[in-house]
């Protein structure tokens, strides 16, 4: 049963070329197309996406990222806010590539270790005030 969901999921879903999943091209491809010229003659003509290499520095990992991404991620970037946000809050469907779900599930566990050290650090501030505070009887 399994092997027949992934055979159908495999082709239901679109594929990523691999140069993708190397980088944050959120879900661009190349794309195919005829070019007709006067006389009508076919011939195969090919898109590819916008690719620059940037860095970007993550406040959440502490560290500058080298990435290569398309111009829309870019400009999906600005609006989120900063790198750390287009990441964390992405769905892993858009995001479209390996690199940028493993970013991610980094982030996320950065995130958690860092508010477990808030918590730990609130806990023991409130035990310090506890134990200088005089218990009051009435």
């Amino acid at each position: 049963m399994s092997s027949l969901f992934n055979a159908l999921n495999g082709v239901a879903c679109r594929s990523v070329m691999k140069r993708a999943q190397r980088g944050l091209y959120g879900g661009k491809d190349i794309i195919f197309s005829d070019q007709s010229s006067f006389s009508t003659r076919k011939t195969r003509r090919t898109w590819k996406p916008n690719v620059q290499t940037k860095t970007y520095h993550s406040d959440v990992l502490d560290s500058d990222i080298r990435v290569s991404l398309t111009t829309y991620t870019i400009r999906c970037i600005d609006k989120a806010g900063s790198f750390d946000n287009y990441i964390i809050h992405t769905k892993d469907k858009d995001l479209a590539s390996e690199l940028g779900s493993d970013l991610k599930v980094a982030m996320k566990y950065e995130l958690q270790k860092k508010a477990l050290l808030i918590l730990q650090k609130e806990n023991e501030e409130l035990k310090k005030l506890s134990e200088l505070e005089p218990t009051k009887q009435i």
